[in-house]
């Protein structure tokens, strides 16, 4: 059961809670935000995955870097702007 959590625990959070990926075209400022930063740090952009909720709402996961998740909700990405979506 540890070896399960440690490998797909990613993927049991994203699908209990509804999270669809998101897109670069209809998600554009969380996608480029996201890949700014990353590129910044020098780490790869993580998998980018929306929720749609209108609590204000984010958070991540993954075991490393190379399975790096990065969760919004759609209430979030509504009442941030670009410069506080970047402090998040």
């Amino acid at each position: 059961m540890s070896l399960g959590s440690y490998y797909y625990s990613d993927k049991i959070v994203l699908a209990i809670s509804g999270a669809r990926p998101a897109n670069r075209k209809s998600d554009f400022e969380f996608y480029t935000v996201t890949e700014n930063l990353a590129l910044a740090a020098g780490l790869p952009k993580p998998k980018l995955y929306i929720i749609d909720d209108t609590a204000t709402n984010a958070f991540a996961t993954g075991r490393d870097p190379d399975h790096a998740v990065v969760c919004a909700t759609t209430g979030l990405l509504d009442k941030l702007n670009r410069t506080e979506l970047e402090g998040v």
